[in-house]
């Protein structure tokens, strides 16, 4: 979709009031103290080793850094990853 396809999902998004990353498929990604992440709305992941798990996303990569990492669930749209979790960043 273009801009004017993206611009009309913002004023949607606005009139309805309906979160931003709802509306935009942007990811949303929730850390649960230091030993869950789930993110929502990726597109595939990249790389995944029990230090890293890269994928990707709207807004680019997004990294996963932290010991003995585990995907505890996949789906199409999201992702739960347990481990000792040390960094959740956006590589670009």
């Amino acid at each position: 979709m273009g801009k004017l396809g993206s611009k009309m999902k913002r004023v949607a998004a606005d009139w309805l009031d309906l979160p931003r990353d709802v509306a935009g498929n942007l990811p949303r990604v929730t850390w649960v103290g230091p030993y869950r992440v789930h993110v929502e709305n990726h597109q595939g992941v990249e790389h995944f080793s029990e230090e890293e798990l890269r994928m990707r996303t709207q807004k680019g990569l997004l990294a996963i850094r932290g010991k003995k990492l585990v995907i505890h669930a996949i789906y199409s749209d999201e992702v739960w990853v347990e481990g000792e979790i040390s960094e959740v960043k956006y590589l670009g």
